[in-house]
């Protein structure tokens, strides 16, 4: 009987302390250099999983929808829809990335390493994040910038920065 409480106990004090947080909202945005003029874009379509305890996110994977591609310019994202050097929709629907480790450096403040895979390509990335969390509300927020040449993206464009600047923003709330 001893032994069965014990697990009971341990078993309920884990589950104190993992929280469930759910996405409300999400954003992906972008932005890169072509020819010296900003190009910025977004990506719809996010899906979560996330676990944290106590208050700390533990594990973190995300994907997006590539085909959701809107840098306002309607020719524009019809040549990074189809193109072979670019997003290729149908082949690889969804950029993913799932976080390897994560670690806290600071109140609110943490690093983690992800593996991000656009299209056939993976990488894994050091990358700074925040999580703030008030009264059951909390945001999660990156932002980073990838050498779209680590993941074989965009080809010998000319004019094209390597550097991508991108920001994720993810609002949550605790059930």
């Amino acid at each position: 009987m001893k032994k069965y409480s014990l697990y009971i106990l341990l078993l309920v004090s884990h589950l104190s302390f993992a929280q469930n947080w759910q996405p409300t909202t999400s954003s992906v945005a972008f932005k890169i250099k072509m020819l010296g003029v900003n190009v910025d874009g977004t990506l719809k379509g996010m899906k979560t999983n996330l676990k944290f305890t106590n208050n700390e996110p533990v594990t973190l994977s995300a994907t997006i929808d590539s085909k959701t591609i809107n840098t306002t310019n309607s020719l524009r994202d019809k040549h990074l829809k189809e193109k072979e050097e670019f997003f290729q929709p149908e082949l690889f629907p969804v950029i993913s990335m799932s976080s390897v480790s994560t670690q806290k450096i600071a109140d609110n403040k943490y690093i983690g390493v992800f593996k991000i895979t656009i299209k056939n390509s993976s990488k894994n990335l050091k990358i700074p994040f925040t999580f703030n969390e008030d009264a059951g509300k909390g945001v999660l927020k990156a932002d980073f910038t990838i050498d779209r040449q680590d993941f074989k993206f965009g080809g010998d464009t000319p004019g094209m920065s390597n550097n991508v600047k991108v920001s994720i923003l993810l609002n949550l709330t605790k059930n």
